[in-house]
């Protein structure tokens, strides 16, 4: 291979057989038979590095090289490439004028015979290579030129090299034709191998590349020299040749190529221009019928301008026609006018609708254009995010939707119908725009029905958080609409969600939330369940009932169940009032229906990508796992949550379950992730705010028990102003009761207690009441207080919250051990147990201190139950005395010291010295026999 540069060097790879042909021409030139090779191929194919090769091959065969190379702005020059030819051959003499100059040359005369008469001669004593690039620009008179010379070669001492690039209009001039048609062979170099590629990015980089990347690498570029050697040298700014670069191959941009390829359009035929830019505005479509419309072109003239594009390698080798590289597509929209532009947008847009193409395909021509059409328009961008939804694609929907708005009138039917689709769509991307468009939407929807449907837009758990004046249109809305009972159809329909949504503990007043086990008996035993604003209403107020405990575990669990038989696990329940079915159920201890349901819809979510159902749903997984003491698995949906930007769009209270986290697991991670996402002081309206309760919590672990204690009261005042006295939800009197009686305050702690212990009975879930009986039989000194402990344990062995049955464990074990209980060990050892597996190692660390300090007092009787013999004997081994020396010491026999050793381990119950060494600083050394 020919040492060259490095851009030279890639062009001139897998050249062998041109070269070759190349040097077979020199050497007839050199025996007296001239020969013309034309060097012809696309942009960027590699045909000037070969001619630039060719010097390295003629000089040892003692030619001498002229060069020349033409250029379009001088082809009105006359002999402008003769003279870049020749003058290298001039010397005083019969063929020079008197300034040394070709004749001619300054006064437009035709001299050709004189200037053939010159090659010639200068070729009869060396002979001569003759480098002509880019022939099919050079001016008339070279041409002629030429042609005479390539006339006679065969008598010639005379090799001529011309290149000639495929696709320039210019190739098919009659000259240019007629001097390529005589040549001996037309080489047409082929795009690099993949092999080729290698190489090159080897020279590039400076070390070899990965397969990954040169595959890639070629394929983008399709082997085309120019393109490969500006894309490696692009990329080689970003770093290593790795795998890592395969996907920026293709779409890099590459400024520097853009001027060059944009004169090679320019200097295109309109029909070609035309068609190239066609090409870039339907980038890759499959229909080359509807690129030639665009391009104003018949199928003809379609054909042909494609057939141009590809001779000058523009495009990649299979169909549809698609540019090679971007670079090719960044030149050709650079050529294009704004203007034009903008119309080929909106053109293409147009004949894509009218073709019954796809609507996604002329809503993306219209995003790029920046005008308003007519209503036509609207329907694309609709048609297509309701595609784009289908496939999963929000943002995508999001995006056309919204440049439908920026067309449609201000006011009116349309208008209002675009903001609630928008809405609809960023429900599950922006819930707080959601809400913005849904109430823009009310006030330009005149009719009551179709106002009802879009208010029926916003998730419940929103309602809380909007403005005043979207909250009372809503209940105008209800109000216009009256009681479900009274109508039917969709209206009916309306009704119900709007009954929903204002009866939502996320803004129920205290009055409306308290008449909900009323209204929800007042639909019967079984309540119809059979359209999803049936089964809404029916979630809330058995919600509102469960808060208010107005009914019993047992009356909710199986209409909570029978609600959940009746919908998919769908990541769309978050937009609904379903999400309190889990606020029910975990109440309730029961939950192993709902995680895998939940489990679900958790996937699906996943493969839409879309952020608010997933952080719904990971609150909710939270919700699900903290009731079974499940505190690892909850920490890392809170953060999940959390991660996916929950907080930013959210009421406080529907984070309660994170909060709940944070406070079981003493999580100071997530506790400080909380605390930042919402000031102190924030509005909460009649609700107890989750920030007292963790806030309570953080004061409590600080040893701060009157702050803690305050925080808990407060809470406590705020939830039974808003009617929450379910224990099993939110159990404030145990933490506060808990604070009392740190403080001594005993009589406060167990009226605290007592009143919990009431309500838990009356809801009646297992781990409601095995807490309340934990937390009644900590406040019970004696074997009253043992007894309510044991009946705790009894029954959370019933519940699905480890958790909650460790900590009973734990102190139960506890106050058998200050009792001096042999079972006491059993229940710290199960309790340690359980805490490890539900994530707490602050309980699991409690229990292995009280099963150490019992290890310790068994160990001092143990020492105790020795005689004086026995512990002298004990006392030397256990500080590594041998056998031999203790009896020398004691003045015993050696058998005597083996059978006290035998003696001490087993009422020690030991195994041998190794663990007598560890009573050691029981066993005070004795120096005496």
């Amino acid at each position: 291979m020919i040492p060259l540069p490095g851009r030279t060097l890639g062009r001139l790879l897998d050249r062998h057989h041109e070269l070759d042909l190349v040097t077979e021409a020199l050497d007839a030139a050199g025996a007296g038979s001239g020969r013309l090779l034309v060097v012809s191929g696309g942009l960027g194919s590699g045909r000037t590095a070969l001619l630039r090769a060719l010097p390295a091959l003629a000089a040892p065969r003692g030619h001498r090289v002229l060069r020349a190379s033409a250029a379009p702005q001088e082809s009105d020059f006359a002999f402008a490439v003769a003279c870049q030819l020749l003058e290298p051959l001039l010397a005083p003499g019969p063929f020079t004028g008197p300034d040394g100059t070709l004749p001619g040359a300054a006064d437009d005369a035709e001299p050709y015979d004189e200037l053939l008469a010159l090659a010639a001669d200068r070729s009869a004593t060396r002979p001569l290579l003759l480098l002509v690039d880019d022939l099919h620009w050079a001016d008339v008179p070279s041409l002629r030129l030429l042609a005479r010379i390539v006339k006679r070669l065969d008598r010639l001492r005379i090799t001529v090299v011309a290149s000639v690039r495929e696709g320039d209009p210019r190739t098919d001039d009659p000259l240019v034709q007629e001097i390529t048609d005589r040549a001996r062979h037309v080489l047409r170099p082929a795009p690099l191998s993949r092999r080729g590629t290698a190489a090159l990015a080897e020279h590039v980089f400076g070390r070899p590349a990965e397969d990954a990347f040169t595959t890639a690498c070629h394929t983008a570029t399709g082997g085309n020299p120019l393109l490969l050697t500006a894309l490696l040298e692009a990329l080689a700014a970003t770093g290593a040749p790795t795998a890592e670069h395969t996907d920026a191959a293709r779409e890099i941009r590459l400024p520097a190529l853009r001027e060059r390829l944009g004169r090679a359009l320019r200097a295109q035929a309109a029909p070609v221009q035309a068609l190239a830019k066609a090409l870039a505005v339907l980038d890759g479509h499959p229909d080359t019928e509807l690129v030639g419309r665009l391009a104003g072109l018949d199928a003809t003239g379609c054909a042909e301008a494609l057939r141009t594009l590809r001779r000058l390698g523009l495009l990649a080798p299979q169909d549809p026609p698609r540019y090679l590289h971007r670079a090719v597509r960044d030149a050709v929209e650079d050529i294009m006018t704004p203007a034009e532009t903008e119309d080929s947008r909106i053109h293409a847009a147009l004949l894509l609708h009218s073709g019954g193409h796809p609507a996604e395909q002329a809503a993306a021509q219209l995003l790029d254009a920046t005008s308003c059409q007519d209503g036509w328009a609207t329907e694309v961008m609709r048609a297509a995010a309701r595609s784009a939804l289908g496939r999963g694609a929000h943002e995508t929907a999001g995006r056309y939707l919204r440049r439908a708005l920026l067309c449609s009138s201000p006011a009116g039917a349309d208008r209002a119908a675009l903001l609630v689709d928008l809405a609809t769509v960023e429900r599950d991307l922006d819930p707080p725009a959601a809400v913005r468009h849904i109430s823009q939407a009310m006030l330009l929807i005149p009719d009551t029905t179709r106002r009802a449907m879009a208010a029926a837009r916003i998730a419940p758990v929103l309602i809380g958080g909007c403005p005043p004046p979207t909250v009372e249109a809503v209940r105008e809305l209800a109000e216009e609409l009256g009681p479900p009972d009274r109508i039917a159809g969709e209206d009916r329909e309306s009704a119900l969600r709007l009954e929903a949504r204002l009866r939502h503990p996320a803004m129920a007043r205290p009055g409306l939330l308290a008449s909900c086990a009323a209204r929800l008996r007042a639909l019967g035993p079984r309540p119809a369940l059979h359209t999803a604003a049936e089964r809404e209403l029916v979630t809330v107020l058995l919600a509102g009932a469960t808060l208010t405990q107005d009914v019993s575990a047992a009356e909710a669990v199986p209409l909570a169940e029978r609600v959940l038989a009746h919908e998919p696990a769908s990541p769309a329940h978050v937009h609904t009032a379903l999400t309190l079915l889990v606020h029910v159920l975990s109440a309730a201890d029961s939950v192993t229906t709902v995680e895998p349901w939940l489990r679900t819809a958790a996937e699906r979510a996943h493969a839409t990508g879309t952020p608010v159902p997933r952080a719904v749903i990971a609150v909710e997984l939270t919700q699900v796992l903290l009731a079974q003491g499940r505190l690892t698995e909850a920490r890392a949906r809170a953060a999940e949550a959390l991660d996916l930007g929950i907080a930013d769009w959210t009421t406080l209270h529907s984070l309660m379950p994170l909060v709940m986290t944070a406070i079981e697991s003493r999580d100071a991670e997530l506790t400080g992730r909380l605390l930042a996402c919402y000031r102190e002081g924030a509005h909460h309206g009649v609700r107890p705010s989750p920030l007292q309760l963790l806030r309570g919590s953080t004061a409590a672990a600080a040893g701060d028990l009157p702050t803690a204690l305050e925080y808990f009261l407060d809470w406590g005042r705020a939830a039974e102003r808003a009617e929450w006295h379910n224990p099993a939800l939110y159990p404030w009197r145990a933490r506060a009761a808990g604070i009392h009686q740190r403080m001594g305050r005993t009589v406060q702690a167990e009226r605290l207690m007592e009143e919990e212990y009431a309500r838990a009975h009356q809801w009646g879930s297992a781990v409601a009441v095995g807490r309340a009986q934990r937390m009644k039989g900590a406040l019970t000194e004696g074997e009253a207080g043992l007894a309510l402990l044991r009946e705790s344990l009894e029954t959370l062995r019933e519940a699905v919250n480890g958790m909650e049955r460790a900590r009973t464990s734990v102190l139960l074990g506890s106050r058998l051990r200050d009792a001096g209980r042999p079972e006491a060990e059993g229940h710290l050892r199960r309790g340690r147990q359980e805490a490890l597996d539900c994530g707490a190692p602050w309980l699991a660390a409690r229990a292995a201190r009280e099963l150490a300090a019992m290890d310790r007092g068994t160990a001092v009787t143990a020492v105790g139950s020795l005689t004086p013999a026995e512990r002298r004997v004990a006392s030397l081994a256990a500080h590594g005395v041998p056998n031999k020396d203790i009896a020398e010491r004691l003045r015993v026999s050696s058998r005597a010291v083996e059978k006290h050793l035998t003696r001490s381990y087993r009422k020690l119950a030991i195994t041998g010295r190794t663990e007598l060494s560890g009573l050691a600083h029981l066993l005070p050394q004795s120096t005496t026999g």
